[in-house]
């Protein structure tokens, strides 16, 4: 399946939801999505098949504050897991942070969520931290890292 990442849209926002309540402990709602579409630092994108390009079959959020990209949310229909989406996803926004010259990547993962820091781990984030209660009391977050140095070494290996 071929897969193109696109900005997301206020007509995204239903396929968004569903695959947010269907992914998430603790969904976003339709509120936040709009909010996030509306800030100027915030960036939403949708992954759709050439196949079916009026379906959002994931979507990634995330932030450029100054030097730094803030990944806030990714998440895949579980139809389409393990399929490449999830990674073309983080893959456009740090390409999006490359471009804008950022020095870091950063985001938080449930401490209990091994897939999915082992996912950021093969992108090459790397745990740097813990936030106690992060999500809940006793629910702590793992802070993960990933240097855009070392980002740009591996794509100028791929292009030699």
């Amino acid at each position: 399946m071929k897969i193109e990442v696109v900005p997301a849209s206020s007509e995204d926002l239903p396929a968004m939801l569903a695959i947010e309540r269907d992914s998430q402990p603790e969904p976003w709602n339709e509120a936040l999505f709009r909010e996030e579409l509306c800030r100027p630092h915030s960036r939403m994108l949708v992954a759709r098949a050439h196949e079916r390009p009026n379906i959002a079959l994931g979507y990634i959020c995330f932030w450029k504050v100054a030097d730094e990209i803030q990944v806030h949310n990714v998440a895949v229909h579980r139809d389409h897991r393990r399929q490449g989406i999830g990674s073309a996803l983080l893959q456009q926004a740090l390409r999006f942070g490359l471009a804008g010259n950022a020095r870091v990547a950063v985001l938080e993962v449930r401490m209990n969520n091994v897939g999915a820091q082992k996912f950021y781990q093969r992108h090459g984030f790397r745990a740097v931290g813990e936030r106690p209660d992060y999500y809940a009391p006793g629910e702590s977050a793992i802070i993960m890292e990933l240097e855009f140095e070392f980002q740009r070494r591996k794509m100028n290996e791929s292009d030699d």
